[in-house]
């Protein structure tokens, strides 16, 4: 558990580190390339619809890997760890 708690239909997302490519013993940072972030979702919040004047839960659940795009999410850092904070309509795809 975080020391964040979403509201409002914010999520909370641990970064995952990419990997480097490695060909033989030579060694392809992942430098230059603009691609969408990997995340652990670590909280979540409903979202308040005010059509319906109701809660909707979250369809993302804790422990999902998702991307993100590499502008947007709002990166925080408590006691050391780095966080993501953003809506769940920025989410781009649940990764199975």
């Amino acid at each position: 558990m975080s020391k964040l708690n979403p509201i409002n239909g914010n999520i909370v997302l641990k970064p995952i580190e990419s990997t480097e490519a490695m060909y033989g013993n030579i060694v392809l940072p992942d430098l230059g390339r603009e691609r969408p972030e990997m995340a652990e979702v670590v909280e979540t919040s409903s979202t308040y619809n005010w059509h319906k004047s109701e809660y909707i839960e979250s369809q993302l659940k804790v422990g999902d890997k998702v991307l993100i795009p590499k502008m947007g999410a709002v990166k925080v850092t408590i006691d050391g760890e780095d966080y993501f904070i953003t809506k769940e309509q920025e989410i781009l795809s649940i990764i199975n």
